[in-house]
């Protein structure tokens, strides 16, 4: 494994998220015993980021990663994440980052987690209906008492990170990234990189769509909230998409790796990344994960790439005409 200071710690550059071990609606059903099994194989691989969250299937990925890091013993070995401000009710997810509720959620997620401290406490999304300036100084107080360790957001703009750093200080930041989603090298990776903030992006392989799997390979779409009604995964973007990883696995298989593999280790070496997450629900899954590590790109297939992705987004221009 590789690994990246992220302030007071080294982060493998591979992080374990775990929305799936939540088995709800939406990544479908998971067997504990596999995310047993995943976690245990990260950790002997080398991973120590595993990042989760309460909202992830009504606190069931926390418990099962806290009934895991207890018994097997390895809560000195993970650099342990977790979010506040996403809540279930009736049914839906609902936003509240009052200082009541944070207060109420982080000795929720401690007690789920079996920890005293969380590592690294994220706010999971801005609330409409609460001032910046109360979530940051309630973020601080949890970070003065020692009940957190780092402080960071997930899914903030530029301009709400100046705000909420007015009132706290700011550690790491928590964007979606990956190939076919880039809008945070314009302005975020450059403001992250001036004020020392690291950056922990999520869906690196863009809910699956960047194996491949669905276009190259024939597997059936998931009938899961997250991918069935996915507009990557429905015409003109289907036919486009098929095409442009065609071309990507064309240059996976010249280093002989799976276009999982590129993806990711072309992810995580882009300027500004510390780690990404990366979701697994098999030991299998895992493995294919690990292969991104410990080799490069070579700078002409960097520039391949580039234009290819290019390409996708001129026909995605064309097609909308």
């Amino acid at each position: 494994m590789e690994y990246r200071k992220c302030g007071d710690f080294s982060l493998s550059v591979l992080g374990l998220g775990t929305w799936a071990f939540g088995g709800d609606k939406w990544w479908g059903s998971q067997d504990d015993k596999d995310s047993w099994l995943v976690l245990k194989k990260a950790i002997e691989k080398g991973i120590n980021l595993i990042d989760t969250a309460p909202v992830y299937g009504r606190g069931h990925s926390e418990e099962v990663i806290g009934k895991f890091l207890k018994k097997e013993k390895l809560r000195e070995k993970v650099i342990l994440a977790t979010k506040v401000g996403l809540s279930w009710k009736n049914g839906k997810i609902y936003h509240n980052l009052k200082k009541k509720r944070m207060m109420e959620e982080i000795d929720e997620s401690r007690k789920r987690l079996d920890v005293d401290w969380i590592d690294i406490y994220q706010v999971h999304w801005p609330d409409p209906d609460t001032p910046i300036g109360e979530t940051a100084e309630t973020m601080y107080k949890f970070y003065s008492k020692g009940l957190i360790k780092a402080i960071g957001v997930s899914n903030y703009s530029v301009e709400q990170m100046k705000e909420f750093m007015k009132y706290s200080p700011l550690h790491i930041l928590q964007p979606p990234y990956n190939m076919f989603k880039r809008d945070i090298e314009e302005e975020t990776i450059p403001f992250c990189k001036e004020n020392k903030i690291s950056i922990i992006s999520y869906i690196p392989l863009h809910s699956g769509i960047l194996t491949g799997k669905f276009f190259l390979q024939g597997v059936r779409i998931p009938d899961d909230l997250c991918r069935k009604n996915h507009s990557d995964l429905k015409e003109p973007l289907f036919s486009i998409n098929k095409k442009i990883l065609s071309q990507l696995n064309e240059i996976a298989s010249r280093y002989h790796k799976t276009l999982t593999q590129l993806v990711l280790n072309w992810t995580y070496h882009q300027e500004g990344i510390t780690s990404i997450l990366v979701g697994a629900r098999k030991e299998q899954q895992l493995e294919e994960n690990l292969g991104s590590v410990h080799w490069e790109i070579e700078e002409k297939d960097l520039k391949k790439i580039e234009e290819i992705l290019s390409q996708r987004i001129s026909l995605i221009k064309s097609s909308c005409q």
